[in-house]
């Protein structure tokens, strides 16, 4: 039983990450508007299966690894969508990259949430810096994929003035240093979250140490692929998805660990 639990965990710690869905929609067929509802339905039996792992670890009452669990779950549909449209097509998919978007802003606020559970009440100058990373984090990220997610509505007025919809991304400004910093941030709160959280011995030492050498990799890539202009170390840590799976595995680890007396931070 031991065996089949440890095999059931490393199945949803890779879960939301292994490309089920290419099986059905191969990169070369990017999901579209005819094929959308099926991609929806699977990731939706992916979401079921992974609860009915996780039911079978008999996982602990911990609410902040639920809404990790569930905001890792989340993340599953945005990143299998394939790359973002940046081109004429967007004009035909909008509201699928409007959906894609939507998850990862929905994703923002169960991490939030449940950060906002780990430190509570933050009545310690630990709680209270860790409270303002996160609501720094929230900001930048909400900025970041609203920002996107109104791109379809700036290519129908660029369209609409009578211009070249092929000519709409190559001058638009994304900010970028802003959006790596949002990038960056997510892995900062991931540590912050496991240091609080090992402090409070819900998870074990091990788990925070690979989660931090794991989020610590994320930013030094942010960081390169800022110095390099975006043509190299763009994937696969600056994908939003990717940036939000320490806080996923985080998740797993507060709800399939054995509760521990909670400490405080």
């Amino acid at each position: 039983m031991k065996l089949l639990r440890t095999g059931a965990i490393l199945i949803l710690i890779l879960l939301p990450y292994y490309p089920i869905t290419e099986n059905f929609f191969p990169p070369e067929a990017q999901v579209n508007q005819e094929t959308f509802a099926a991609y929806i339905a699977i990731c939706t039996g992916i979401f079921i299966a992974g609860f009915l792992l996780l039911r079978f670890c008999k996982p602990g009452s911990h609410s902040a690894g639920w809404l990790l669990f569930a905001m890792g779950l989340t993340t599953l549909v945005p990143l299998h969508l394939g790359p973002p449209r940046e081109d004429a097509g967007l004009l035909t998919a909008a509201g699928i990259e409007q959906f894609r978007y939507g998850a990862l802003m929905v994703a923002v606020l169960l991490l939030l949430r449940a950060g906002l559970k780990v430190i509570s009440p933050p009545d310690t100058t630990l709680s209270k810096i860790i409270l303002g990373m996160l609501c720094l984090m929230a900001l930048l990220n909400l900025w970041d994929n609203y920002s996107s997610f109104r791109f379809s509505s700036g290519l129908k007025d660029w369209v609409a003035a009578g211009k070249n919809a092929e000519d709409f991304f190559p001058q638009f400004d994304f900010h970028m240093p802003w959006r790596t910093l949002a990038r960056a941030s997510l892995y900062v709160a991931a540590i912050a979250l496991s240091f609080a959280l090992f402090r409070q011995s819900a998870i074990r030492k091990w788990q925070f140490a690979v989660i931090s050498i794991f989020c610590l990799t994320g930013i030094v890539f942010c960081v390169l692929c800022l110095l390099s202009a975006f043509q190299e170390y763009y994937f696969p840590f600056m994908v939003p998805a990717i940036a939000l799976a320490p806080a996923y595995w985080l998740g797993i680890a507060l709800l399939t660990n054995k509760q521990k007396n909670r400490g405080g931070i």
